[in-house]
């Protein structure tokens, strides 16, 4: 059978290193939505400099307009988890909306389900972290937390550039 990716068992956040991913996970308790986690990776826009009487371009190249971010909804998320993924303040089960945008980055990862025993690990290293609630509860419908999650470089404190996004098949755990 191929290895392949089917479904999210888990959602987990850890502290963002420098330039690396958290050395720990963890994993959000709250049900995550079906059909809510969505990878939106930009396509690079062309480039072209072009010079007065030549019919091809002297350079072609890339540049990313856009920000990659993933995306997912957690169903009825608790005051704890809404004050770590939105920001404000938590009281018991009370949770109070910040007055401003709250500055939140973690290391995310996002685990698939296992087939045939093997699994695939989605981490972002730097990910800026925006999240609303983006329905109230209804007859047929639970409220629900949308996370976004951008991916940004991951750059040490001594200027190296690392892979700001990660994927890797690893063994189901026994």
């Amino acid at each position: 059978m191929a290895d392949i990716a089917l479904g999210v068992s888990e959602i987990g956040y850890g502290t963002y290193g420098d330039g690396v991913p958290a050395t720990s996970f963890t994993a959000l308790t709250d049900p995550i939505s079906r059909g809510t986690v969505v990878f939106n990776f930009s396509e690079p826009t062309e480039f072209r400099i072009e010079a007065e009487e030549l019919d091809d371009p002297v350079y072609v190249g890339n540049v990313k307009e856009d920000t990659d971010y993933v995306e997912f909804a957690l169903i009825s998320p608790t005051a704890a988890t809404m004050e770590l993924l939105a920001g404000g303040d938590t009281t018991n089960d009370k949770w109070e909306a910040p007055a401003a945008i709250p500055e939140i980055i973690k290391s995310i990862k996002i685990t698939s389900k296992a087939v045939a025993g093997k699994m695939f690990e989605y981490t972002i290293v730097n990910g800026k972290i925006v999240a609303r609630l983006s329905q109230a509860p209804g007859k047929q419908e639970a409220d629900l937390l949308l996370v976004r999650v951008y991916i940004q470089a991951a750059i040490t404190d001594l200027g190296v550039k690392n892979t700001p996004f990660i994927r890797e098949m690893v063994d189901e755990p026994v």
